[in-house]
């Protein structure tokens, strides 16, 4: 069973199925207004009040492509309460209660919330609505307060939950983002003695370069396609004549490299990967990486996805050629195996992708659909654009394939990036961190003298003496002070207008709250 989320529209479509769900004589038990709502007045009221700019657009919950539940969230004011608070409102499907779906769904719910910046999330639940406390209760909310709420000339009792925001630390255990050197088919030159120290090579520059890991790919060609695939039209029109499960297996890795590989990664200190295409290629790769790659076009194989999920390490699943629902089942296939540490990549499966396929958008639709990190495989040309911008949409995790030399001979030669290419990547992404910044608006410290030198105040503009009356334009004006001292803020002008002055200002000098009689 895996939930994940769809934001609702401003279409008559989803406000009508709202309206018919909370017009469910048990729903509108749990509202203040229980007057049941009538089209067309609720579809004015859809169009003004749910998507308004203090809130989160809401969603349906779904399972295995149903609706299930509607929910809201949006900005919640209380002196008590500190930081960001949001609130949250469910609204589950009859035909879907009492099958334990409401906490599961606020859990998940909860973390979308959390992921646009909230500090802590608040339900109202009326007092005898005890089915939706136990519900939020068992989504982590704890009891806050009870209080007395007054709604439509009605007196309700209420029962206010909380959850708090917790620090999550990555799985990636790096404070920034996981960058992944893709080495592919590349290191194959054609006899075991080159082959090898190509892979070797290719470890090293991706250290060099800076990259988090570097990554090859394993398989068996037997274990990919039927005997009789035929030939690959995108490689066909490169001049590439031999069928699919030739060039498989020619750029098939034999399992006896995998260890000699892995040591020498941990050598040069970057960690080694590889992406396994079957579960026999997973059993020989699995004892010698921390994580595992599911390529997109494994996203069906669910005894691949199966045997990663049970290894209990993180995974990295290519979403390249897929649906939302494809990805949902994959994810689902996981989870229920008992999977952690998922992360979904954006990616398109063209090579090269040209840079108006890419579809960065998505990233953050896969954030908050699946709850989980997200990143980007690219197969792009171009070693900055679209990592950068990735980044700057929320991806933890980067891979691009690199090569010694795009003219070298194989398929994954001609759109992978050189060693320069790769290393400005990770300078453009690791700049890329430092300009994105802790999302606090504040002044830096880089502003200082700028803030004190240019910010206006309340300045005086000629030489003021003890007891004289403040006037606007005569001697007292909003200025930049430069390297004077800074007086108090502007939006005291009309209130010190036509006050004594308490002491001897000196021209130029800042006003303060204490220079007023």
């Amino acid at each position: 069973m895996y939930i994940y989320f769809e934001k609702a529209r401003k279409t008559q479509d989803d406000a009508k199925l709202i309206m018919k769900w909370r017009n469910d004589p048990h729903t509108l038990e749990m509202f203040y207004d229980q007057t049941p709502k009538k089209w067309p007045s609720f579809w004015q009221e859809y169009q003004k009040d749910y998507f308004q700019k203090n809130a989160l657009t809401p969603r349906f919950a779904k399972l295995e492509g149903k609706k299930v539940a509607f929910l809201r969230s949006s900005s919640y004011v209380d002196k008590k309460i500190s930081g960001k608070v949001f609130d949250i409102d469910i609204n589950l499907a009859k035909p879907y209660r009492n099958k334990g779906l409401s906490s599961v769904i606020l859990e998940k719910f909860a973390r979308i919330i959390f992921a646009s910046g909230a500090d802590t999330i608040v339900a109202e639940v009326k007092k005898t609505n005890l089915a939706s406390i136990k519900a939020f209760e068992r989504a982590g909310f704890v009891f806050f307060d009870e209080m007395t709420k007054h709604k439509h000339n009605k007196q309700f009792e209420i029962v206010r939950l909380m959850k708090k925001k917790t620090k999550k630390t990555t799985q990636y255990n790096k404070p920034h983002v996981f960058i992944i050197a893709e080495a592919g088919s590349n290191w194959r030159l054609g006899s075991p003695e080159r082959d090898l120290a190509m892979a070797k090579n290719l470890i090293e520059i991706a250290k060099e370069a800076g990259a988090d890991a570097v990554k090859f790919q394993t398989y068996k060609a037997q274990s990919v396609y039927v005997k009789n695939a035929g030939q690959a039209n995108y490689l066909s029109a490169k001049g590439e004549k031999r069928d699919i499960n030739q060039i498989f297996d020619d750029l098939s890795m034999p399992h006896t490299m995998i260890p000699e590989l892995s040591k020498y990664a941990n050598k040069c200190s970057i960690e080694f990967m590889s992406t396994p295409f079957s579960v026999h290629d997973f059993k020989a790769l699995n004892p010698f990486v921390k994580r595992h790659k599911l390529a997109s076009y494994e996203i069906s194989h669910i005894r691949l996805i199966d045997v990663m999920a049970k290894s209990k390490k993180p995974i990295l699943i290519s979403t390249g050629g897929s649906t939302l629902d494809e990805i949902a089942l994959a994810v689902a296939r996981f989870l229920d195996q008992g999977g952690k540490g998922l992360t979904v990549m954006q990616c398109t499966a063209k090579y090269p992708a040209p840079l108006d396929s890419m579809n960065l958008n998505v990233i953050p639709l896969l954030k908050n659909t699946f709850a989980c990190e997200v990143g980007l495989s690219d197969h792009s040309r171009d070693p900055i654009i679209a990592p950068v911008a990735a980044v700057a949409l929320g991806a933890t995790v980067i891979e691009k394939h690199f090569t010694i030399h795009n003219q070298l001979p194989g398929p994954d030669h001609p759109f992978a990036i050189t060693p320069s290419e790769l290393a400005k990547m990770v300078c453009a992404i690791r700049q890329t961190e430092e300009t994105l910044g802790d999302g606090i608006k504040k002044p830096s410290s880089h502003e200082k003298e700028l803030r004190s030198f240019a910010k206006r105040s309340i300045q005086a503009i000629a030489h003021i003496k003890k007891g004289q009356i403040f006037k606007e334009g005569k001697n007292i004006d909003i200025l930049r002070p430069g390297l004077q001292k800074q007086g108090i803020h502007p939006n005291y002008i009309e209130e010190i207008e036509g006050k004594k002055a308490k002491r001897n200002i000196p021209l130029g000098d800042g006003i303060q709250l204490d220079d007023i009689i």
